[in-house]
């Protein structure tokens, strides 16, 4: 097989950001496509990679490509990756998998009756931090018991962006706790049993649409293991992104592993402005991941094997953030 012929829907932040930069270096494929509802930016991303620009994506599906990506908001993944599978195309799709466990499910049964691969870009799987930390618990046979994983920042969108609205982001629970739920699966290597989910409004935007900022998961897992997943988009800093903060504390029956990153800056600039200098341009991982995330997924589609993190696996990531929104509302522990 020659290169894989690529076509990218969605030309905004995760585009810009991560995508864009990670496909430049990639040999194995070619960008022949690129969409958005803006004009503008279908163009541009079309521009970058000497491809074509499209705002239909009837238009768009009309061509003979391989693999599209999806890197829309979250309310618009099921539909659009269902019209891609059913247009015969492979389908990358950024996390969360889609806004609810029903679309999610629809999305892997058309896959495999299209027998087309679905892959879902929970990239913490691809950072290197995370990665070594695995390894050193299986080398050293850690066998983790309890886990607490960290993930918070500030969110700057206005109260009116998409992300602030629940119908469409599922809230900060789902949008950004997909990561930690999807993580303490990797970890643990075994099934959630039930969650109890406590959540808070902080910041004006959240309190205006009705929505959690602040949100903390404890889930109990098969074998006894449990797990802390907090999840934030109200942490204050005085730059306009801030600084993504992660934490992560393992407990296992032969040992014990803290993780604060040190990479984080500890000091500000002052100059028109307070600044805090920011690690990564994405905040919360490192570029690199975005393209070995994509290199596996390409190659697993030359090679016709199974990826590292599947649909399924992503599936279960939002069950848990589902349940657990569930279970803020109700006050209660539901099962999974």
């Amino acid at each position: 097989m020659g290169k894989l012929e690529v076509g990218i829907i969605g030309c905004g932040n995760i585009f810009n950001l991560a995508h864009k930069p990670a496909l430049k270096h990639m040999e194995c494929i070619k960008v022949t496509a690129c969409a958005d509802i803006d004009r503008k930016r279908a163009r541009e991303g079309a521009k970058f990679f000497n491809a074509r620009a499209f705002q239909s994506l009837d238009e768009f599906f009309d061509l003979d490509f391989d693999v599209v990506e999806i890197l829309t908001p979250t309310y618009t993944h099921a539909e659009i990756a269902i019209k891609a599978l059913k247009a015969g195309k492979h389908v990358i799709v950024e996390k969360p998998i889609a806004l609810t466990t029903e679309e999610a499910e629809r999305m892997i049964k058309t896959a495999e009756k299209e027998g087309l691969k679905l892959f879902v870009g929970q990239v913490r799987r691809f950072d290197k931090r995370w990665v070594q930390m695995k390894d050193i618990i299986k080398k050293r046979n850690i066998l983790p018991m309890h886990i607490r994983k960290t993930e918070v920042q500030n969110l700057p969108f206005p109260a009116h962006y998409w992300y602030w609205d629940e119908s469409k982001s599922g809230g900060v629970a789902l949008d950004l706790g997909v990561h930690v739920t999807d993580f303490l699966c990797w970890f643990f290597e075994s099934s959630p049993v039930e969650v109890l989910g406590v959540g808070k409004a902080i910041k004006e935007e959240a309190k205006a649409n009705n929505t959690f900022d602040h949100f903390i998961m404890m889930i109990k897992f098969e074998g006894g293991k449990t797990g802390i997943a907090e999840v934030s988009w109200a942490y204050p800093y005085p730059a306009r992104y801030g600084v993504f903060y992660h934490h992560v504390d393992i407990i296992g029956k032969n040992g014990r592993i803290r993780y604060t990153p040190l990479d984080t800056p500890v000091v500000g600039v002052a100059k028109a402005n307070f600044e805090m200098p920011r690690f990564s341009p994405l905040l919360s991982t490192f570029p690199d991941a975005f393209e070995r995330e994509l290199r596996h997924f390409f190659d697993c589609i030359k090679n016709d094997t199974e990826p590292a993190v599947t649909a399924h696996d992503a599936l279960i990531a939002l069950k848990i953030a589902e349940k657990a929104k569930e279970s803020a509302r109700k006050g209660e522990v539901v099962r999974l």
